[in-house]
């Protein structure tokens, strides 16, 4: 009877620890902050993007300078674990600012289909979190180029689909 009992207990904990390892999906705004190496502000709905844009902040993380600047680059993200959650795609800004990377990630307005509303969209989100962190430095054209790569390769090595929007 006791052997009954344990095998139970066992067999319950087991079914319980394999079925713990499903993401849940958070209805708030969540913002991560790794010090000295980048901020992530995601909207409801996104933590899930959290590891792929975890791995571009790894892709780019070389050292810098706290002088290096570049411009927001934008991209339209088609990642199948995220947009399972009501949304075809959601949108990703990635700005280097004063040495740190900053990222965004919200997503587009449901009746809005145009890029153009997309950016604006996007751009007033990432002004409203960078606003109060002037660049202090030049902007450098070539971080540019780096953060595009770097995005496009982590994206390809995931099988999500990315595009640069601007």
């Amino acid at each position: 009877m006791i052997e009954l009992i344990i095998f139970a207990v066992l067999i319950t904990l087991i079914v319980l620890t394999i079925r713990s390892g499903k993401s849940v999906v958070l209805e708030n705004p969540l913002i991560i902050e790794r010090v000295g190496q980048y901020h992530i502000t995601l909207a409801p709905q996104l933590n899930l993007a959290q590891p792929f844009i975890e791995a571009i902040a790894k892709q780019l993380n070389t050292p810098r300078e706290a002088s290096q600047n570049s411009t927001t680059q934008c991209f339209e993200v088609r990642d199948r674990q995220v947009t399972a959650q009501r949304h075809d795609f959601y949108l990703l800004a990635i700005t280097l600012r004063n040495g740190m990377l900053y990222f965004q990630a919200i997503t587009p307005h449901p009746l809005v289909r145009d890029q153009d509303s997309h950016i604006k969209t996007l751009m007033k989100f990432a002004n409203a979190v960078l606003v109060h962190l002037p660049a202090t430095g030049k902007h450098d054209a070539a971080l540019d180029e780096r953060i595009v790569v770097a995005a496009q390769e982590v994206a390809r090595l995931r099988s999500i689909n990315i595009q640069q929007i601007a």
